[in-house]
């Protein structure tokens, strides 16, 4: 009734490690992976505009352009956004919902990505 008898009723610690779900998570030769998209672009602030981080946005695919606009005013424009970005974008009718994420006073830019 002492310390063997505790040791033999308590229930034993087992460690186990879930193989199927390790074996889901690990990649594969032919199994379909996320790719990697940027979702963020550097667009330069137009002239006599105010901005602030977390400003929501509305970003628009013209031509080779994407420019981000408050209500009916462009407010920021990126002439060289990447391929991916423009490509989501285009995707979604040349519309989508935008943030600022960063903003650098310096340069007058602004690093806009796409809200989900």
């Amino acid at each position: 009734m002492g310390l063997d008898f505790i040791r033999r009723t308590a229930p034993s610690f087992n460690r186990v490690l879930d193989r199927r779900l390790v074996e889901m998570h690990s990649p594969k030769l032919f199994s379909r992976d996320l790719p990697i998209v940027s979702r963020t672009a550097c667009a330069d602030i137009c002239v006599g505009v105010t901005v602030a981080k977390g400003d929501r946005v509305l970003l628009r695919v013209i031509q080779d352009r994407v420019i981000a606009q408050r209500g009916n005013a462009v407010i920021a424009e990126c002439s060289k956004a990447p391929a991916e970005l423009v490509a989501h974008l285009r995707a979604g009718a040349g519309v989508a919902n935008g943030e600022i994420t960063a903003l650098q006073p310096i340069s007058q830019t602004v690093e806009i990505g796409i809200c989900d």
